[in-house]
């Protein structure tokens, strides 16, 4: 429910040194936070994503045979699949999104194993509709056609195709695994041992997905792959790397003799990496499928440990998520929620992944901002949890490139030694460094952390995530990353995130690394003074992010790169006050508004002008008046969108987190910063 009372439109700062409406809004959503936190001291909100993460959790129960054992289970998944179903029979990659094919195709099949038929489910007769509207069954995308052949719906020569003697292949060699994302590699390496076995569930009809194709003939279905890039494309050479494959698959029989190694060192690679890391929903999946595919039993511990995390990521759903059930804690949440009888009245959400080190450091800054005293309990309690997860110990796969430095930073997750991350890395440390903990404790884990993100920063000046110089265009350019998304490269956002750190800790452009960094930005701008973002929807983080950045590390603030990019920002504001992004703006590279404004993109639009010093701009008063209007009567606000990004154009996130801290760090800011310029005026007209 949406306050009633609003601000007038006559708001100003003049008046009084802080306005009641700001006071009384900024405390509710300090209020609300700290009532959020768990009582081990972490912060953890959901992440929600698209519905084929639920379907791809029914097909893993089948696939590892654990179906019958969670039949309550499975139908609350497909409820809730059901339930997210759009009025043309299709399922979006994000919220009121458009259909997208391959995720119906994976919801339809996931509806079907659940007991759902075309002559009793609706449900089933509209997605069907939609999918041969659009091409039908062949044209899904690349990982949509793995799940159908471990199924035995389709062949496995249908699938792209990669040896798993690729794993052999040396660190200095073009094509490496390491050359790959970290999630993309994550990824890779289980399903090269699972398409060596060509692995399927032998008691699957191969026509349980007929009436899905267009083509009633089986010859005339045409599997392979598109090539819209030309004759002499990288891409065309790579698909035909791909046939020549697929010949000698079907036509040479003799074992190649490195595939024994290779599988060995594929199978090390995924025992090594499970040990020390519970990641992202895909990974974990088709680790747990390498498993069975190598026929480990499904009690060994490793197995177990894959399954229990992915356990971990479900919740309950409600109509508002606000915050994981009480009993997920860090002491419960490696043990597999009891499913009953009463979960029949319950929706389940499979989570993508969770975020309880991202989210911690945010909540925790967003308080501090707000008045939150540094030696508060809440933040001393986040501060001691965020240094029991610093990694100090594994050198990760970032390590293979990096040699510069030895472990030191934090993942997003519990536990995910492997794959340490910049982004997080960062804001733990920003966090930790405003917190009053006693400098003996903080020193040595500090400055650990920070040489760490040093070491990380990429040739061309930026940083990545993951991986330092992960820039192989041509890994994009395979059959098998039909989806775009097997790069790490380094992104403005993130770039301009470490850069506002390194000024809020005191480092300048004169520093070399705060130099190349800045030219980064410099060449990466648009034309029409925006950034793009690459883990945030879109333009409007990525402009906020350079804006705090390029202010943070000492920009004068009438340089044409700033007023150009607050000109930009100022362009699209709604007509309401506040500001919004579609995700479709990656696919159409310009921003795409929204029919309505979000907080968490207002709220980014308002850090980035308050940081170029507009403050007390007209746009930045009806930013904040939008906010202010539009806190619930829980002290937070509401929000539907997807704001976060997973992979530009495939794969978004709705953080549930984002609409909590963001709004209150926004409002905190541009409150102390309308203090300090009230102040500094007031010290002018004395003196």
């Amino acid at each position: 429910m949406k306050k009633k009372n609003t601000l007038q439109s006559a708001f100003a700062f003049e008046d009084s040194l802080l306005k009641p409406a700001l006071d009384e809004c900024v405390d509710n959503a300090s209020k609300a936070i700290l009532s959020q936190q768990f009582q081990e001291g972490f912060w953890w909100y959901t992440l929600e994503a698209n519905e084929s993460i639920n379907a791809e959790f029914i097909f893993l129960l089948h696939w590892i045979g654990l179906n019958s054992e969670y039949t309550t289970l499975i139908q609350s998944l497909s409820q809730r699949i059901e339930s997210s179903q759009n009025p043309d029979g299709s399922w979006s990659l994000y919220h009121d999104g458009p259909g997208e094919l391959s995720t119906t195709i994976e919801c339809y099949l996931a509806l079907k194993l659940s007991g759902h038929s075309l002559e009793s489910s609706n449900s089933l007769y509209l997605a069907k509709e939609f999918i041969l509207k659009h091409g039908g069954l062949t044209q899904c995308r690349a990982f949509t056609r793995i799940h159908l052949a471990l199924f035995g719906l389709i062949p496995w020569e249908n699938c792209p195709s990669m040896p798993v003697s690729f794993v052999l292949f040396p660190h200095w060699f073009p094509l490496n695994i390491y050359e790959f994302s970290s999630w993309a590699r994550a990824c890779i390496v289980p399903l090269l041992v699972v398409q060596e076995k060509k692995f399927i569930l032998k008691d699957y009809n191969p026509h349980y997905l007929d009436e899905l194709y267009v083509e009633r003939n089986p010859q005339d279905r045409e599997w392979d792959f598109k090539n819209t890039k030309g004759l002499f494309s990288l891409e065309n050479l790579f698909f035909g790397i791909d046939k020549l494959l697929k010949v000698k698959d079907r036509f040479i029989k003799i074992q190649n003799p490195f595939n024994k190694i290779a599988l060995k060192k594929a199978e090390k690679w995924i025992l090594d990496h499970v040990s020390k890391t519970e990641d992202i929903y895909p990974a974990l999946a088709y680790s747990l499928l390498a498993l069975k595919a190598l026929n480990y039993p499904t009690q060994h511990p490793l197995f177990q440990k894959c399954l229990k995390a992915l356990f971990s990521f479900q919740q309950k759903i409600s109509k508002e998520i606000d915050v994981l059930p009480t009993e997920a804690h860090e002491d419960s949440y490696k043990t597999p929620l009891p499913w009953q009888a009463s979960l029949e009245s319950t929706l389940i959400y499979q989570q993508c992944c969770i975020s309880p080190v991202w989210d911690t450091p945010w909540a925790g800054v967003a308080l501090a901002e707000a008045g939150i005293k540094d030696s508060h309990p809440a933040l001393i309690k986040a501060a001691r949890w965020l240094l029991t997860k610093q990694i100090t110990q594994t050198y990760g796969d970032w390590s293979i490139k990096n040699k510069k430095a030895p472990p030191g930073g934090w993942s997003f997750e519990f536990e995910n030694d492997y794959f340490p991350d910049v982004d997080d890395t960062v804001q733990v440390l920003a966090f930790l460094f405003r917190v009053d903990l006693p400098r003996e404790q903080i020193t040595a884990p500090f400055q650990r952390g920070l040489d760490w993100i040093f070491s990380m920063q990429s040739k061309n000046g930026g940083w990545a995530a993951f991986d330092m110089d992960n820039t192989k265009s041509w890994v994009n350019k395979i059959p098998f990353s039909d989806h775009g998304a097997c790069l790490d490269p380094p992104s403005p956002d993130l770039t301009a995130r470490v850069l506002e750190f390194l000024g809020f800790i005191g480092y300048s452009l004169d520093h070399p690394a705060c130099a190349k960094a800045f030219e980064f930005l410099r060449k990466t701008q648009e034309m029409n003074g925006s950034w793009e973002a690459r883990w945030a929807v879109n333009y409007i983080f990525g402009t906020s992010s350079a804006l705090q950045g390029l202010s943070s590390i000492g920009l004068n603030l009438k340089e044409p790169m700033i007023l150009k990019a607050v000109h930009w920002l100022k362009s699209i504001q709604n007509e309401d006050g506040g500001w919004s992004e579609s995700c479709e703006s990656y696919n159409q590279k310009r921003h795409i508004p929204l029919p309505y404004s979000t907080a968490s993109q207002t709220a980014w639009a308002i850090l980035g002008l308050v940081a170029a010093g507009e403050e007390k701009s007209e746009e930045v008063r009806r930013g904040v008046e939008f906010l202010i209007n539009t806190q619930n009567e829980k002290g937070t606000w509401d929000e539907e969108a997807f704001t976060g990004t997973g992979f530009p154009g495939h794969f978004y996130i709705r953080y549930h987190g984002y609409r909590h801290y963001f709004p209150l760090l926004a409002l905190a800011k541009y409150r102390s910063s309308m203090q300090s310029t009230l102040r500094v005026s007031h010290l002018k007209s004395v003196s």
